[in-house]
């Protein structure tokens, strides 16, 4: 089941760039979900709606991340969130995305809705 997050409404900004996510033996993790296997990437984002903000780490799935900068503003699409349990059996909820796009400098951050 996809669980999609709507996006409208909610500005998103770079706290810390593009890194890769890597597994336990420090080997780059890839896309065995999505069924791709492109190497996947996280960004650190802050999500600013008019109640507040929240840190949220979203991965993607690329060969090629862009390169972002601190406080760039982005949009996202087809945000997904991804409930899982660590191992002390506590929940925890991981974000996916199929793309994390700069917004053109000079221009507003503007979110669409998530596709399903």
């Amino acid at each position: 089941m996809d669980l999609m997050i709507d996006t409208t409404g909610v500005k998103f900004q770079v706290a810390r760039s593009f890194e890769p996510r890597l597994d336990k033996d420090g080997n780059q993790r890839r896309d065995k979900q999505g069924g791709t296997n492109l190497p996947l990437h996280a960004v650190q984002l802050v999500a600013w709606t008019t109640d507040g903000s929240e840190t949220v780490l979203v991965t993607v799935a690329t060969d090629n991340p862009p390169q972002l900068t601190q406080r760039q503003s982005v949009t996202i699409e087809r945000l997904q969130a991804m409930p899982w349990i660590d191992g002390s059996g506590k929940p925890k909820v991981a974000f996916r995305a199929r793309a994390v796009v700069p917004v053109p400098t000079g221009n507003s951050s503007r979110s669409g809705k998530a596709e399903s």
